[in-house]
């Protein structure tokens, strides 16, 4: 198998020597190789295994011939067929596989902006592959993309990119009529499936968020547009979610799960910040250094019984006010 760093690089100089006309040594091919990696600014290639390898490939991989001439102590390496290019050959079935696995992958950012080529680049592999074996789809993801408002990611996005201020028609699940807004957008963030966007309202400094399935029209705004200097990855650094008050701290959190639990907690962990903190024989505490808000709670509460707040008391309190207020619609007592 080919040593894979560099290995693009690697094949385009090999190739462009091996159909030249002209026979190199090995030690020639070396220096070529390491001339444009050195301009790359990437690491050279020291081992002569890693070139007899890519040689080797080529042949295997490209059903081609090359010609290796003894010259006392040296060898000499050029193509049989001068014509011959790795880059003029067709796709082998091995290379429609991989590039139909790839675009399973890339098709989960079907619809997003700058992504209409993925579905035009869908057919023309199809094309390509006239009647050969379909690639079977081996990797399935969650996807917005027909979420409701999903039609504004691109607005907004394309927004954010030129730095423009737009006017969104907006309405909450608690508001009874639309209202009008002018906002300089900032940053989309993804959560639990759903779209936010992220910016400052009117004249306002703070930072609101907006779902995007809540936005009614997107247009654009002939106001000056006013920048923000927030890092919005250290923003969320100390987040799980998309809600952040501001001006608002993360705590320490302690949570305790019974100990056949935890493997579920420790292989995907709840955040960056998580670590195990304590251990006895029935149960694990970990630490999570994170603000408390709307989305912890819901995390929090969706492992029911299985998990204890043991710190901040402020969150306990909110946790068992909930538990008590659900358990109360069954009128069952406790």
């Amino acid at each position: 198998m080919p040593n894979t760093k560099n290995y693009s690089t690697r094949l385009r100089v090999l190739d462009q020597c091996l159909r030249s006309g002209h026979a190199y040594s090995g030690k020639e091919l070396t220096d070529f190789i390491n001339r444009e990696l050195e301009l790359r600014g990437e690491p050279t290639i020291t081992s002569r295994t890693t070139l007899m390898d890519d040689l080797l490939n080529i042949e295997n991989e490209y059903h081609t011939n090359i010609i290796r001439k003894k010259h006392g102590r040296q060898t000499t390496y050029q193509y049989e067929d001068p014509s011959f290019s790795i880059f003029s050959t067709e796709l082998s079935e091995d290379d429609i596989l991989h590039l139909g696995q790839a675009l399973d992958i890339l098709r989960r950012f079907d619809g997003m902006p700058e992504a209409d080529w993925i579905s035009e680049l869908g057919v023309r592999l199809n094309l390509c592959m006239n009647n050969r074996k379909e690639v079977r789809v081996a990797v399935g993801f969650e996807s917005a993309v027909y979420n409701k408002g999903m039609e504004h990611f691109t607005p907004l996005f394309n927004a954010i990119r030129k730095k423009t201020t737009v006017e969104l028609r907006y309405q909450s699940f608690k508001m009874q009529e639309p209202q009008t807004l002018i906002v300089h957008p900032y940053y989309l963030k993804q959560y639990n499936n759903r779209w936010f966007l992220f910016c400052c309202n009117g004249d306002h400094t703070n930072l609101s968020n907006y779902p995007l399935d809540r936005i009614l029209s997107v247009k654009l705004a002939h106001v000056p547009y006013r920048e923000t200097h927030i890092d919005f990855d250290e923003y969320f650094e100390d987040v799980i979610g998309v809600t952040k008050r501001e001006g608002q701290q993360s705590e320490k959190v302690l949570l305790r799960f019974p100990k056949d639990e935890y493997p579920y907690v420790a292989t995907k962990p709840w955040h960056g910040s998580q670590k195990k903190v304590a251990e006895d024989e029935g149960s694990v505490t970990i630490e999570l250094d994170v603000v408390v808000n709307y989305e912890l709670e819901q995390k929090i509460l969706s492992w029911g019984d299985y998990v204890e707040v043991l710190q901040p008391d402020s969150l306990a309190h909110i946790i068992r006010h909930r538990l008590t207020t659900a358990v109360s619609i069954y009128d069952i007592s406790i």
